[in-house]
């Protein structure tokens, strides 16, 4: 969609919107440190807060046939908001397939809002239990004493790590600090104060920590997993070949909301804020600051989602034969 669409359309008209919705979209847009979850999360909770004051106003049956047009109207530029500000986040594109779908499926008579707040909702209960049924397939992957290497910090791989110590398992973790916002220190935190022996590690140092490493194994999560490969924090790649080439194994931590035919390229071309790694740059000096990388899926052990682990092959079939069912396709070719 053109650049602020949505904008001059909620100009043209309020009626059913939370006054701040535009500023919402603007501080989900401007969050550049939280994991594709956490953004999807933040998405949804915003999907049901406007869906609250669009029934609110839907007193009456001329209210209602109001309130879907607007919904209508509204949520896939909603849809294409959202994902053009994170477009190499694979969950919120499912999260808005499946509220789009649901709006097409729901009957004329039919609550509109009631019935898309409970698909949000189910869609993160989801999300949830997809990371309790990865940490548990995890924990079995792994051996006692293992020296677990991770770069940048998802929610799924940090429930994955303190599952396998509640579970018994006596393990390392070797944190990246994850630039340029260093993610990765808070990750390494969070876990140090779980009890878990923990090492935090300027990302150029990893590679030699994961060579030295007595039985090493590198677990990353997704932002998305595409039939090209696998979208993570810039630098995946570099550890995942690195990986391959030692015979380390190498798992990605991703439940099927992650899972997406493919991405526009420009999600992995998205230029970030050059202040992040220079203050002030000379003149003359590019900065290129881009969050994403993309690892083929050869270079991948397995794949631990919510169903168990599945190979490389197995879910570039299982990619295969996805499709985006409802009218996000015509969006999702926008970001």
């Amino acid at each position: 969609m053109p650049k602020n669409s949505y904008h001059r359309h909620r100009k043209r008209s309020t009626k059913n919107a939370p006054a701040d919705l535009a500023a919402a979209v603007e501080k989900i847009r401007g969050d550049n440190v939280s994991g594709s979850q956490a953004i999807t999360r933040r998405a949804a909770a915003l999907v049901e807060d406007w869906l609250a004051g669009v029934s609110s106003e839907a007193r009456d049956a001329e209210g209602a046939r109001r309130a879907r047009r607007d919904i209508e109207d509204r949520l896939p530029e909603l849809a294409a908001a959202l994902i053009n500000a994170h477009p190499a986040m694979a969950p919120l594109y499912n999260l808005f397939d499946s509220l789009l779908l649901c709006m097409d499926e729901t009957a004329p008579g039919e609550d509109a809002c009631a019935r898309l707040a409970r698909t949000a909702a189910a869609f993160v209960e989801g999300m949830d239990e997809h990371n309790q049924a990865i940490a548990r397939h995890f924990s079995e992957v792994i051996d006692n004493d293992a020296a677990i290497f991770t770069h940048s910090a998802g929610s799924t791989v940090r429930a994955a790590l303190l599952h396998s110590v509640q579970a018994g398992r006596r393990v390392t973790v070797h944190c990246t600090e994850s630039r340029p916002l260093c993610e990765g220190t808070a990750l390494a935190q969070d876990l140090a104060r779980a009890g878990i022996a923990t090492t935090l590690t300027a990302d150029s140092l990893a590679f030699s920590l994961l060579r030295q490493a007595r039985d090493p194994v590198l677990a990353a999560g997704a932002d998305a997993i595409t039939a090209d490969g696998v979208i993570n924090k810039a630098g995946t790649l570099g550890l995942a070949t690195a990986a391959r080439s030692w015979g380390i194994p190498f798992y990605v931590l991703a439940g099927s909301e992650k899972f997406l035919p493919a991405v526009s390229p420009d999600a992995l071309r998205q230029e970030r804020p050059a202040a992040e790694i220079l203050a002030r740059a000379s003149a003359g000096l590019r900065v290129v600051n881009r969050y994403f990388d993309l690892t083929p899926l050869d270079c991948v052990t397995g794949i631990v989602t919510e169903r168990g682990i599945v190979t490389a092959r197995e879910s570039a079939r299982e990619l295969a034969g996805m499709e985006i069912r409802s009218r996000l396709t015509g969006a999702a070719r926008r970001v």
